[in-house]
C-alpha cells in the first residue's frame, strides 16, 4: 500500500509501478512473432484433428483455412481498432493497441483450440464452435478495457470498437462455413448468444472503472480513469499537460520562499546561487520536474552566467501543479538577483559531523547558508516545516543570524531511504546538528574571496544515466586558508558511495575540500517502465560523470576572481502546488483503487464469464 510510511521517492515510485505495469510491452517484432506462431501452431492442430476424424479431407487446404480463419481478425481486427479510436497526440498507437489485445487474442485462441481438441475427444463438432465463441467475448472484454482505459473517446464508440475482432471473426467463419473442409456448427441462436454477452461484459468493465474511479471522486472530485488516461498521455506520449491540468483542479496554493546567493566582480556577476524550495517532482515532464534545468537556463540566457542550484528542503507536497507557475518563480529569483547587496569577505565554508547529519555553514552578513548531508547514510526529502524549524533553532541560538538558507545536499540515497517529517527523530537530530553546526562555526576568520564557476552539459550521460539537462555547474571558492569545490549535478539524489568517489577525485585536483550535491530534478524518473528508469547519479555511467565532475572543476578554477558575495531572501506567494490533498491523498487513493480493481475486476470478470459460458453453451 501507499502510505504516509513510505519515502516521498517511494511513494511516487510505487504509485507509477501501479500505473505503468499495464504498459509493459516486449517489442512489436517479438509480439508478432509471437502471434504468428501461436495461429500456425494452432492451425496445424486442429487441421489434424479435422482431417483425422474425416477421411479424404485435404490437410493443407484446412490448415490453410484456419490461418485465414484465426489470421484476419486477429492481424485486421487490432488495426482496425486503431483506426477507429486513433486520435493525434494521443498514447493508444499501432503497437499497443496490437499488445494491450494481445492477451484477449491469444486467450482467445487458446479456447478455440481446447474447444477442437474436446470436439474431437468427444464427437462433439458443435464443442469447438462454441469454444470460438467463449474466447470470443473475452477478447471483447479486454479489448473494451483497454480502450476504455487509455482511448480518449467515447465510452460507446471505443466499446464498438472492441467488438471489431470478434465480429471479423464470425464473417470469416461465415464465409470459410461453406467449404467442406472448415464447417462449422453454428448453434441456432448464436447471434443471441453472442450479443448478450458483449453487453455481459460491457457491464462488468463500466462496473470496474466506476469502482476504481470512486476514491479519486470521493477524496478529491476527479475521474479516476481520466486520471489514468492523463498519467498515459505523459507517461506514453511525453504530453504532460493533461495530468497537469487534473492535478491542477485539486491544487493548493502555498507561499514557498525562494533564495539567490549572488558573486560579483566589478563588472558584473559571476555566477548565481539558487536554493530551491519548490520540490522539482514528480516525474518526467510532469508538473515542477524539469523546473532546475529551466532555471539554470534561464539565468545562463539573461545574465550570461552560470547558475549554482541547490535543493532546499521540501518534498513532493512543493510539485509545483503546472508550468505557467514557472514564471512566477523566475520573477522572483530575477528580482531578488537585482536587489542583492554584497560583502567584501565570507566566512567558510565550513564542515562540522554532527552525528548521522554532517553539515557545511558559509556566512555573509548576517545570513548562513548550510548545507546538509546524511552520506554514507541515505535520507530522501526533508519537509518544508522541518527546515523552517531548523532556520528557527538557528536563530534561537545564534540571534545575530537573521536568514538562514537550508540546502539538502540529496547525495545518498536507496530504496529503502525515507523522507524525514515533523515528529520523526531524525527530524529532531537534523535540527538540532544544524543549530550545533552554525554555532561551533559562526566566530571562525572572515576572508576575502575568490570565485570562478563553469557548466559542463555532458554529450557521453544523459537522462536515461540519471543526469538532466541542467548538466554539472561547478562552484570554486578560494580564500588564504582554503579552496573548495562544490558541485551540482542536475539530478535526482546520488547512489551511495558515489559522493566519497567524487570527493575524493575532487582532491586529487589539489583541492582542500569538496562537495557535490544533487538538484533532486525529478525530469530523471520513471523514463523507462522498468525499475532502471529511476537511476541516482553514479548508479549509470559513473566513469563518465566523474570526469565531467573533474573537467568541470577545473575549468571553474581557471575562471577564477576576486569577488564580493551576497545573499537575498524572498518568498513566491500562491503557487499551485500538489500540497497535502494533491500528493498524499491522490497517491492513497491510487492504491486504494488499485485493490479495488483487483476486487472488483475479478469478481465481475469472473462472474460475467461464467455467465457467458452458460450463455454459450445453453443457448
Amino acid at each position: 500500500m501507499v502510505g504516509l510510511d513510505l519515502g516521498e521517492k517511494a511513494k511516487v515510485k510505487e504509485t507509477q509501478k501501479l500505473y505503468s505495469r499495464m504498459w509493459r510491452l516486449p517489442r512489436y517484432r517479438s509480439m508478432v512473432i509471437v502471434m504468428v506462431l501461436s495461429i500456425l501452431l494452432s492451425s496445424l492442430l486442429l487441421a489434424f484433428l479435422r482431417s483425422s476424424v474425416t477421411p479424404g479431407l485435404c490437410l493443407s487446404c484446412v490448415f490453410l483455412r484456419y490461418v485465414l480463419l484465426l489470421a484476419f481478425p486477429f492481424f485486421v481486427g487490432p488495426e482496425l481498432i486503431y483506426l477507429a479510436t486513433r486520435r493525434k497526440g494521443a498514447p493508444l498507437d499501432r503497437r499497443r493497441v496490437f499488445g494491450m489485445v494481445e492477451f484477449g487474442v491469444l486467450f482467445w485462441l487458446a479456447l478455440g483450440t481446447v474447444g477442437g481438441l474436446l470436439g474431437f475427444l468427444t464427437g462433439l463438432d458443435s464443442l469447438e464452435t462454441r469454444f470460438w465463441m467463449l474466447g470470443a467475448g473475452v477478447m471483447y472484454l479486454v479489448s473494451a478495457f483497454v480502450l476504455k482505459a487509455l482511448s480518449d473517446r467515447r465510452t460507446s464508440r471505443n466499446l464498438t470498437a472492441a467488438a471489431i475482432p470478434p465480429l471479423l471473426w464470425f464473417v470469416m467463419a461465415a464465409a470459410l462455413g461453406y467449404t467442406e473442409q472448415l464447417a462449422f456448427q453454428m448453434p441456432t441462436f448464436w447471434y443471441l448468444s453472442f450479443a448478450s454477452s458483449i453487453v455481459i461484459y460491457s457491464i462488468a468493465v463500466l462496473i470496474i472503472f466506476r469502482a476504481v474511479s470512486r476514491p479519486f471522486e470521493r477524496d478529491l472530485g476527479i475521474d479516476g480513469p481520466q486520471l489514468l488516461r492523463a498519467f498515459a498521455h505523459s507517461y506514453l506520449s511525453d504530453n504532460a499537460e493533461p495530468f497537469d491540468r487534473a492535478i491542477s483542479t485539486i491544487a493548493t496554493q502555498q507561499n514557498i520562499p525562494v533564495e539567490i546567493m549572488v558573486f560579483k566582480e566589478n563588472r558584473g556577476l559571476v555566477v548565481v546561487g539558487v536554493v530551491l524550495y519548490v520540490h522539482p517532482g514528480p516525474f518526467r515532464n510532469v508538473g515542477s520536474s524539469f523546473l532546475t534545468s529551466t532555471i539554470i537556463d534561464h539565468i545562463e540566457s539573461k545574465y550570461a552566467v552560470p547558475a549554482f542550484v541547490m535543493h532546499g528542503s521540501c518534498t513532493h507536497h512543493q510539485n509545483l501543479a503546472n508550468k505557467e507557475q514557472f514564471a512566477k518563480v523566475l520573477a522572483k529569483i530575477d528580482e531578488l538577483i537585482d536587489t542583492a547587496s554584497t560583502v567584501d569577505s565570507v566566512s567558510g565554508p565550513h564542515w562540522s559531523a554532527m552525528g548521522r547529519f554532517k553539515v557545511w555553514t558559509m556566512f555573509l552578513g548576517d545570513s548562513v547558508l548550510t548545507i546538509t548531508t546524511s552520506a554514507p547514510e541515505f535520507t530522501d526529502d526533508i519537509f518544508i516545516e522541518v527546515g523552517r524549524e531548523a532556520a528557527k533553532a538557528v536563530r534561537n541560538r545564534v540571534p545575530k543570524i537573521a536568514d538562514v538558507a537550508v540546502v539538502d545536499a540529496h547525495n545518498c540515497i536507496s530504496d529503502e531511504a525515507i523522507s524525514v517529517m515533523p515528529g520523526d527523530p531524525q527530524a529532531t537530530e537534523f535540527i538540532d546538528s544544524m543549530s550545533k553546526a552554525v554555532s561551533s562555526t559562526m566566530d571562525r576568520p572572515w576572508e576575502r574571496i575568490n570565485v570562478g564557476a563553469y557548466r559542463i552539459i555532458p554529450d557521453d550521460v544523459g537522462v536515461k544515466d540519471g543526469m538532466g539537462p541542467g548538466g554539472i555547474v561547478a562552484l570554486v571558492i578560494k580564500t588564504a586558508s582554503h579552496e573548495t569545490a562544490l558541485l551540482s549535478v542536475d539530478g535526482n539524489n546520488m547512489e551511495s558511495g558515489f559522493r566519497e568517489k567524487a570527493i575524493a577525485s575532487l582532491k586529487s585536483l589539489g583541492f582542500d575540500q569538496a562537495e557535490i550535491v544533487t538538484t533532486d530534478t525529478h525530469i530523471v524518473n520513471a523514463v523507462s517502465l522498468s525499475s532502471k528508469g529511476y537511476p541516482p547519479v553514479g548508479r549509470l555511467k559513473p566513469e563518465e560523470i566523474l570526469g565531467n565532475i573533474d573537467e568541470a572543476a577545473v575549468k571553474a578554477r581557471e575562471r577564477i576572481t576576486v569577488v564580493k558575495a551576497g545573499f537575498n531572501f524572498g518568498e513566491v506567494k500562491g503557487l499551485m502546488t500538489y500540497g497535502v490533498k494533491g500528493y498524499d491523498t491522490l497517491t492513497e487513493d491510487v492504491a486504494e483503487a488499485s485493490r479495488l480493481a483487483k476486487r472488483v475486476g475479478v469478481a465481475s470478470a469472473g462472474l460475467t464469464i461464467l455467465l457467458s459460458v452458460l450463455l454459450t453453451f445453453l443457448v
